[in-house]
């Protein structure tokens, strides 16, 4: 075998082992947003959330889904049902990782007096958010959440009643960790919460 066959072989063995890898992170994806279809809510959240990371077309800065989420929260705020229902349902078709539009789309579904989906949207966006604040405590670098999207680091912050205010990257032994600060309205106190953000820049690296 000549050294460009060899070469030309090693380029296909390694883009084949790439293909089979992201083959099997759709496949585990796909199984659990099944699962959680049917019913099932004993499926493991976090690993939900973490092969929904690795899946080539993760948009983790939401550089294509943040004009959609801005309409959706905007419709909702304006008692839009029927715009704030179709959007969310688009985002979840793209990502049932999003808890945000789970969310608005259990808000949606209990206005309109159908109970049993409503319960069932909130139960997957609650899932979700529990996975992301039982990955760690937040209060320091070296503790943070562990999120796979910057949208994950708002909805903590306001879960916990804070406006963003400032955000710096910081560099640890572990990674990169997003220092996120942010103020409460009602008495101006700050606090600073610590995101693990290792899957984010992994994403962008592919």
């Amino acid at each position: 075998m000549t050294t460009l066959n060899r070469l030309l072989l090693g380029l296909f063995l390694f883009v084949l082992s790439g293909a089979i890898a992201g083959a099997a992170e759709q496949s585990a994806y796909g199984e659990l947003v099944a699962k959680l279809k049917s019913g099932d809510m004993s499926i493991n959240f976090t690993a939900l959330r973490y092969a929904r990371a690795e899946l080539a077309d993760h948009d983790p800065y939401g550089s294509a889904s943040g004009p959609a989420r801005r309409d959706m929260f905007t419709a909702l705020q304006a008692d839009d049902l029927d715009k704030a229902s179709t959007v969310a349902t688009q985002i979840i078709e793209a990502d049932y990782t999003d808890a945000d539009a789970h969310m608005t789309l259990s808000i949606v579904l209990e206005q309109r007096g159908d109970a049993d989906r409503s319960m069932f949207e909130r139960a997957v966006a609650m899932g979700l958010f529990r996975s992301i604040i039982e990955s760690g405590d937040g209060m320091t670098p070296e503790t943070p959440f562990v999120v796979i999207a910057i949208a994950e680091e708002y909805l903590v912050l306001r879960q916990r009643g804070l406006r963003p205010e400032r955000q710096a990257l910081l560099q640890t032994q572990n990674g990169p960790v997003d220092a996120l600060t942010g103020v409460d309205p009602a008495n101006g106190m700050r606090q600073t919460l610590y995101f693990d953000v290792n899957r984010l820049f992994s994403a962008l690296d592919r």
